[in-house]
């Protein structure tokens, strides 16, 4: 099975060594470009914000990343929440010493926090986010009663068409199935290959049902869905 990949580029090395690994063969076309925002562009206020953090919250590897590039992992005492497993094991190899790991979505976040001691600390709970979100993760946890805010560090651009060896392989059919791991990225998808003309022709393996729909609307015949909004069981569906 020829299988390709649309994560973020530095989300693709180890997933694709993986899927290596088990005999597939992979090609990959990241949908977003990811671009973190030079330190020298951080205004007082937002510096602000990050320095009366009592916890930071991730909901991506790419805004771990942003973390480390703008030296907030010089905090790597302050405690962490993860969206799941992924960003949880961003956030280690980060540096960050104390992560509590939710179950792969905001809703999940949410109560997780929410299950915690948080509220009874000082200080605000400060989501590292890109320019463009997914979920509403703040406004929850205000109208919880926390102290939340969230703050761009990085933003996610999509690119303006595919590449031409992938389109090639599109159009031929070489590529069996896609991988989908965000609503946007799913979107973006569909909009380049009206853009190119291309069939939907592919299996659409997907992270959760809300990026299943994108893709069902779009005509994809043939959709599998992850048990949890994990890649463990992203890749259970290839097994």
């Amino acid at each position: 099975m020829h299988i390709l990949l649309t994560r973020p580029k530095d989300d693709i090395p180890a997933l694709k060594n993986k899927l290596i690994e088990q005999g597939f063969t992979v090609s990959a076309c990241p949908m977003l470009d990811i671009n973190i925002l030079p330190v020298e562009e951080v205004d007082s206020q937002t510096s602000q914000i990050l320095d009366a953090a009592q916890a930071y919250l991730f909901t991506s590897a790419n805004g771990v990343r942003a973390a480390s590039h703008h030296g907030l992992t010089q905090n790597s005492e302050r405690p962490v929440f993860a969206v799941g497993p992924a960003t949880a094991d961003a956030c280690k190899a980060a540096g960050f010493q104390t992560v509590s790991e939710a179950g792969g979505d905001v809703r999940s976040l949410v109560e997780m926090i929410k299950g915690t001691n948080t509220p009874h600390i000082s200080g605000a709970l400060v989501h590292i986010s890109g320019r463009d979100q997914t979920g509403n993760l703040v406004e929850q946890l205000c109208d919880a009663g926390y102290d939340a805010a969230s703050v761009v560090l990085y933003r996610a651009d999509t690119i303006p068409a595919f590449p031409d060896n992938i389109a090639t392989q599109l159009i031929s059919g070489e590529i069996d199935a896609v991988m989908f791991y965000s609503s946007r990225t799913a979107k973006h998808f569909v909009a380049l290959t009206t853009l190119a003309g291309i069939k939907l022709s592919m299996t659409a393996y997907c992270l959760s049902e809300a990026v299943a729909k994108i893709l069902r609307q779009a005509g994809v015949a043939n959709i599998k869905v992850a048990a949890t909004t994990t890649e463990e069981s992203m890749l259970a569906l290839l097994a």
